[in-house]
């Protein structure tokens, strides 16, 4: 949709004050006799009076200091006398420098002061008795050799109306300062001094010819899901030119009463808060509703964000920061231009703009609040609506007139330190903002960008405006455009399969469908096939016939595939005035697009989005269209193709969150726990961060054991719901309602919802470790701990336990042995696993007392898993009281289990009260590093909130190979290698990799098996030859997968795996 913002005036918060300074009152009338007086004299710096309540790359105090100094003489009728220049040094003649400390609050104004210290000059001059006017004169190096200067001040008027010229270049040579003496020490309206003894102290306050203003930012006001993206300020038509001594009004209106005076520099200084369009949650000078207040300190430091919590409970300390004395600020001299029309938008707050029309041309009637010659301030930015029904986005520029009040002043004055805070309310670009723009009609609003979860089979809907400009809808359309497998944009350092990242082509392998999910797995040939037959890409949302929704109404829509299952409701809603507001429904696609392919519509990377682009169009009744990007289907221009704003909306599946995933406290142990979401910045990153939400967020117990758990932060009192605004981080305390009984287990499952409430990431809670099934009631218990020994199981759900090699129970590898060769674990490579399994150690019951063995010495098995008439081995001599080992129909319950699904990341333990950062902390739990996390597999009840834990490992790889080469890989690291991967070592070849291109760095992936009761042989099986001759139990925490694992996948049971009891 084409869009001119042109002129948006302010809304600010001005503060206005004087700083008054009153000293002792010294004989000032009366004869004056004859003789000479030693004249005790100090010139004070007048300091900056803090006036509004907005860089340059100039210093708050660039203007400050004294640098040289002039005192002239005049008699009563202001005939110059005598000049006396004077250099810093001792003695009669010189003037000495010092700081007077300011008082912390202004009692005129009840603002903090200006400045905190500013200089005066003590001097001694010997001057006759009489009566005088005396003047001080700073930083005008030049004023008694100037041949200007000189002439004009042979008089008193002629000194003050000195005409000083801006320099632009710089700035800190605008630092002329005016004055004059009197013997009270302080300023009056009478500048006659009057000397008849032989010793008088003067005071003169002397006042800059410029004035500064800073500038904060407050978004408090700002509704949920909008964004303003500050780029820059600048000071715009200043004064070229400013009289040293009286006010000074710019005018070049020659039927004005004013002297026609001076003129305007069209751009004074400017400070830049960030350049770019990458309008995300990394744009420095962001403000939303949870990151509400910003303000700039200088080109070294930059700007400071604050969060709302903190902003709200010291906006006070934050004022003051905000406007810090040194803080970079934009220079002008006086500029007075009197009182005005009231510059408020809607002052008889009636919700009609005043001054209506864009206002932005000299001809216009209300340009610049009718003060051609004023100054003011323009801040640029760019703006996003994402809320429904308001959806908008787009270059703004906000204009404030300076003045005295935000009412009728306009006087810019000298020696002033305006502090303006940029008040944002509402919708940015609403009517209460009192901002004027245009929309060109016919156009095609959404946002940009907008987001969808990272799991599979998970739905948002996308809000857009459509603006017809009369014309009567016939169809809305969309199209996937570039549909991405990969990640968006990684790091340089990161190494992935891109030859298969191909923009705006195999939009099948991609995670993103306009109709809705239908199937758990796709089971076709071809994705290719599947994507274009059943139409995943493309989609009309208004059924043949159906009619639009009259004004100020809504209506849904709803079409159907051939097997008459619903593609999922659009909702259209008429507003009037050929306005209409619409949603449409956006999925993520199935959990495998072809197992074998290794297409998934999760998010397979911890670091990385996913990228998709939708186009949408629509048609009028009347044959003519507009889209998003102004072209059709085919790339041909359509109505609106000169719009410039047009931009087709990016949809990002957000990286998968793992850390935390779950929270497990034994049964007496109701410790809080700290959740702080957390992602990697990068894939090869050490450290966790937290993020923000892209729109208001919330946190609820979504189901599990009544009152076992509330929510709580900082500012609230525990509830079932948290709640936090959009830029906040997601943050929040879990606490546990008391204990349970040593044979209880308590449970609830946390959905957290951001982005708008577009993706979620559930939590699971546990309290107890007794065994318990998943089903209410029915079905076998499975118990919370991994095996260590024959006859001991783990002391906590989150150790590994010991890997073991089939029916082989007596010889368990310790988990201290399974630890990867180097740690952080990053940046991996082939070359980079080592096999330490000659130097592995037989686990005990209590950790210690360990036996030294070689991989070659701990027996295997051996069986010929192909010939039928041979008993399915198993495994014998379990020692744990009313347990066995899980079969396989066990594992196949909980695939087949309609209320149960599988969720993978990171469980926190006893020892853990808050959500770490550092990856060896977040993934390295092991029995002598309890305060750490654990990745694995949680299995939960959708309905009921029990869930079971699986860890994967510290290293993340729960297997053991005993052949690594299988597979035809080449450089095999032995029997024994700790690796996941069944069967490569590599990376995958460049023909599999083009097939396959997300299992090509499979070799160094995380994932875990764990051993079945006993070989499954399972002929015939009716759910395929996948769940045919099965020995273990596959997680694979890189694809989400929770899968039957082959006896040739575990080299016949040679491998070594983790096991997992049941009873029951």
């Amino acid at each position: 949709m084409k869009r001119n913002f042109l002129t948006y005036i302010l809304l600010c918060i001005l503060l206005l004050g004087s700083a008054a300074c009153q000293d002792d009152p010294l004989y000032n009338g009366g004869e004056t006799g004859e003789g000479e007086s030693l004249v005790s004299a100090t010139v004070k710096f007048k300091p900056l009076t803090p006036a509004l309540n907005g860089n340059t790359r100039t210093a708050g105090n660039v203007i400050k200091s004294i640098g040289n100094l002039c005192v002239l003489l005049y008699n009563e009728k202001g005939e110059l006398l005598k000049t006396y220049p004077l250099t810093e040094g001792t003695g009669e003649g010189h003037y000495k420098l010092s700081e007077d400390k300011r008082p912390e609050d202004n009692p005129d104004s009840g603002l903090h002061p200006a400045e905190a210290q500013t200089p005066h000059a003590d001097f001694k001059l010997k001057i006759p008795y009489g009566r005088y006017r005396i003047y001080a004169v700073a930083n005008m190096e030049d004023l008694l050799t100037n041949e200007t200067y000189s002439k004009a001040i042979e008089t008193a008027d002629g000194l003050k109306s000195i005409s000083l010229q801006w320099d632009k270049d710089e700035v800190a040579n605008n630092n002329q300062m005016f004055g004059y003496f009197t013997v009270t020490g302080s300023e009056q309206n009478n500048e006659v001094a009057v000397i008849n003894r032989a010793s008088v102290k003067l005071h003169a306050w002397i006042r800059r010819a410029a004035s500064k203003v800073t500038i904060a930012y407050d978004g408090s006001d700002l509704h949920e899901n909008v964004y303003i993206y500050l780029k820059s300020v600048t000071i715009k038509d200043i004064p070229t030119e400013c009289y040293l001594g009286k006010k000074s009004t710019i005018n070049r209106n020659p039927d004005d009463d004013i002297k026609d005076y001076g003129d305007l520099i069209a751009d004074g200084e400017s400070i830049t808060y960030a350049e770019g369009t990458s309008y995300d949650e990394h744009w420095p000078a962001r403000i939303t509703k949870g990151k509400p207040y910003y303000y700039y300190i200088d080109n070294g430091q930059k700007g400071v964000s604050v969060a709302k919590a903190e902003y709200d409970s010291k906006r006070a300390d934050y004022a003051k920061l905000a406007h810090g004395e040194t803080n970079e600020a934009l220079f002008f001299y006086e500029n007075m231009q009197g009182e005005g029309k009231d510059k408020r938008q809607d002052a008889d707050g009636d919700k009609e703009l005043d001054a209506p029309g864009l206002n932005n041309k000299p001809e216009d009637k209300f340009y610049k609040d009718q003060k051609p010659y004023g100054t003011y301030i323009e801040v640029k930015a760019y703006y996003v609506s994402n809320v429904d029904g308001r959806v908008g986005n787009g270059d703004i520029i906000y204009r404030f007139m300076l003045g005295k009040n935000i009412t009728d002043n306009y006087d810019a004055e000298r020696n002033h330190h305006y502090k303006l805070t940029l008040k944002f309310n509402k919708y940015a670009n609403d009517v209460d903002w009192h901002i004027e723009y245009e929309e060109p009609e016919p156009g095609i609003e959404v946002p940009n960008p907008y987001y969808i979860s990272y799991l599979y089979n998970h739905s948002m809907m996308l809000p857009l405006k459509i603006r017809t400009g009369g014309q009567e809808i016939k169809q809305i359309e969309a199209r996937i455009m570039d549909n991405r497998w990969a990640p968006n944009n990684p790091a340089s350092d990161f190494v992935y399969w891109d030859r298969m990242d191909l923009a705006y082509q195999n939009q099948w392998n991609g995670f993103l469908s306009l109709r809705q999910t239908k199937d758990l797995n796709v089971t076709a040939t071809s994705n290719e096939e599947y994507y274009n037959t059943h139409k995943r890409g493309e989609r009309e949302y208004i059924p043949a016939g159906a009619a639009l929704p009259m004004p100020g109404e809504s209506k849904e829509y709803e079409t159907f595939d051939d097997l008459n299952n619903s593609d999922g409701k659009c909702i259209v809603r008429n507003e009037g005035d050929s306005v209409f507001h619409v949603q449409l429904p956006m999925y993520t696609r199935a959990k495998q697009l072809i197992k074998n392919t290794g297409y998934t519509g999760n998010n397979p990377y911890v670091a990385y989005q996913r990228r998709s682009e939708v186009k949408i169009m629509v048609t009028f009744m009347n044959g003519s269209k507009i889209s998003t990007d102004g072209t059709d289907f085919d790339g041909r221009p359509l109505s609106n193709a000169d719009n410039k704003d047009n931009q087709n909306t990016v949809i990002y599946q957000v990286r998968r969150i793992v850390n935390p995933k779950g929270v497990w406290r034994s049964h007496n142990n109701d410790n809080d726990f700290h959740v702080q979401l957390k992602r990697l910045p990068k894939e090869n990153a050490t450290q966790f961060e937290t993020f923000t939400s892209e729109g208001p967020w919330k946190a609820y117990v979504y189901c599990g054991t009544g009152n076992f758990i509330t929510l709580s932060d900082e500012t609230r009192a525990p509830t079932d719901t948290i709640k936090g605004e959009t830029g906040s981080a997601i943050d929040f305390r879990i606490k546990f309602n008391g204990t349970c009984g040593q044979q209880e287990n308590r449970y609830a499952i946390i959905r957290v919802e951001y982005h708008n409430y577009t993706c979620y990431h559930l939590i699971f809670v546990r309290q107890g470790d007794a065994p318990d099934d998943l089903f209410d009631g029915t079905g076998t218990k499975w118990h919370a701990h991994n095996l260590r020994t024959s006859s001991k199981e783990t002391d906590s759900p989150l150790e590994e336990g010991s890997l073991f090699k089939f029916q082989n129970l007596e010889q368990p590898i310790d988990a201290m042995c399974n630890k990867n060769p180097e740690s952080p674990w990053i940046n991996i490579t082939p070359d980079k696993f080592k096999n330490n399994a000659d130097k592995l150690l037989i686990a005990t019951d209590n950790t210690q007392g360990q036996t030294p063995i070689a991989w070659s010495n701990i027996k295997k098995p051996d069986f010929n898993p192909w010939d039928p008439s041979i008993p399915e081995p198993e495994f014998k001599d379990l020692d744990i009281s009313n347990a066995r080992i899980a079969s396989f129909d066990d594992f196949l319950a909980l695939y087949q289990g309609e209320d149960i699904a599988e969720g993978y990341g990171v469980l926190y333990g006893d020892e853990s009260h808050e959500t770490l950062n550092h990856i060896t902390e977040v993934y390295g739990y092991d029995y002598k590093n309890t305060r750490r996390g654990m990745r694995g597999c949680f299995i939960y009840n959708k309905k009921n909130g029990k869930n079971l834990f699986f860890p994967i490992g510290a290293s993340g790889y729960g297997h053991r190979k005993d052949n690594d080469s299988k597979g035809g890989n080449l450089h095999s690291k032995g029997a024994g290698i700790l690796r996941y991967a069944s069967y490569q070592n590599a990376f995958l070849a460049a023909d599999n990799a083009n097939k396959t291109p997300l299992f090509y760095d499979i070799y160094m992936r995380p994932g875990a098996v764990y051993w079945l009761n006993k070989y499954s042989r399972n002929k015939n099986h009716s759910m395929g030859s996948d769940f045919e001759y099965i020995i273990a139990w596959d997680f694979n925490y890189f694809t989400f997968d929770f899968f039957p694992y082959g006896v040739s996948a575990a080299n016949n049971g040679k491998d070594a795996c983790f096991i997992r009891c049941v009873e029951e």
